[in-house]
């Protein structure tokens, strides 16, 4: 049986050249159908779809551990739980605040827990904040702009109908609105960095190279935002080309710091442009 990848975790993301071999090919796959079993959507009125992904998520995560592959165990170790949080919110009926903590501690802890034996220890390594590069203000400050925009003109053309909670935002005052507009912010792309810029993009990084775990990690970020806002084919091109910024600026500056930040002020103009133009 293969031995575990004991590799150095420093500087997984900043590799180009990926590991060649049946194995490294493997577990590139384990980690991509995982980053797939994250994204598919699950429904109160659907349990039948949380059993099937979960089920689906479950054989996956046995090939990994069969595998013996660290980087597929790592993201097992991840998506597993976060699987199992979003499915005990849908079928639960849990209200989507909590879920949303849920997904964003429960996870991250599981990962770490599961980084204490040696071979698995850089569980976390893509958790350092990284450094502010020249480019990272600029970059930044370009992708919200250009976000916010090409998202104002998305909802003024389209019309879209609002989620529940942004319908239930736009009932309330203002300022009250734009404190659930803020916790939203905050909070919900803690979970969307730690899987896409943290989980999938490092351990492709370290298989298949930075510039394919740059790539696949904004594909899967598109395809996840289908029924988002914007939401069609139109809402996974814009989102996946944010979620390829966003990979871009994970691995120039080295942590998942500038991203989350970016991330937080694009969904600050989201949910602003939700609420004030769609009411």
């Amino acid at each position: 049986m293969p031995e575990l990848d004991h590799s150095s975790w420093s500087t997984a993301v900043d590799r180009t050249s990926p590991i060649r071999s049946r194995r490294a090919v493997s577990a590139g796959l384990c980690v991509v159908a995982l980053g797939a079993c994250a994204i598919v959507p699950l429904r109160p009125d659907d349990p039948t779809r949380s059993g099937v992904v979960g089920a689906v998520a479950a054989v996956v995560i046995g090939a990994a551990v069969l595998l013996r592959s660290a980087e597929a165990i790592r993201a097992a170790s991840f998506v597993g739980p976060l699987v199992v949080c979003f499915a005990i919110g849908a079928v639960g009926d849990v209200p989507p605040a909590v879920t949303a903590v849920l997904v964003s501690v429960l996870p991250l802890a599981c990962l770490l827990l599961a980084g204490r034996p040696a071979a698995l220890r850089p569980a976390a390594h893509w958790l350092r904040p990284g450094v502010v590069t020249r480019e990272a203000p600029w970059l930044g400050l370009a992708t919200v702009v250009l976000s916010g925009a090409a998202l104002t003109v998305w909802a003024l053309v389209v019309r879209p109908e609002p989620a529940e909670y942004l319908r239930e935002l736009q009932r309330l005052p203002l300022w009250l609105a734009i404190l659930g507009i803020g916790g939203f912010a905050l909070v919900n792309p803690v979970w969307e960095e730690l899987l896409f810029r943290g989980v999938l993009l490092s351990e492709l990084a370290a298989v298949w190279g930075s510039w394919a775990g740059v790539v696949l990690q904004a594909v899967l970020f598109g395809v996840a935002h289908f029924a988002g806002f914007p939401s069609g084919a139109v809402g996974m091109i814009m989102a996946g080309s944010w979620g390829f910024v966003l990979g871009v600026l994970r691995l120039r500056s080295g942590g998942v710091l500038i991203p989350y930040l970016v991330h937080v002020t694009a969904n600050l103009a989201i949910g602003t442009i939700a609420v004030m133009v769609l009411r």
